[in-house]
């Protein structure tokens, strides 16, 4: 996977509507820093995780997902598509309960 993590990180800034100089402040770096940071195409982890942080915008995610490996299953999803398939059965079963009700009317 090709990533240019400085544009990433440029993105973020633009979208979160502060300066290159606010964000030098808010990672304790210098401007001039800050634009070699942006000039990079991969980045220390831990700085990476400071910007992370600053900017609220997880940089590793990009990183993690090519990789399609130990990624623990999502509850959530896991829970939802339990519920759906309980939805499901019970529809199945009152559509049968229906079909016997107009049955027995006739």
């Amino acid at each position: 996977m090709k990533l240019h993590i400085g544009k990433e990180i440029e993105k973020q800034i633009k979208l979160n509507g502060i300066s290159k100089s606010e964000f030098a402040r808010r990672i304790a770096k210098s401007r001039q820093n800050v634009e070699d940071i942006l000039k990079r195409e991969s980045i220390d982890s831990a700085l990476l995780y400071k910007i992370s942080s600053v900017l609220k915008f997880d940089f590793f995610e990009p990183y993690s997902n090519s990789l399609g490996i130990n990624k623990p299953e999502d509850s959530t999803t896991t829970n939802k598509d339990k519920e759906l398939e309980s939805l499901k059965k019970e529809i199945s079963y009152l559509e049968e309960i229906n079909t016997l009700l107009k049955k027995n009317k006739k």
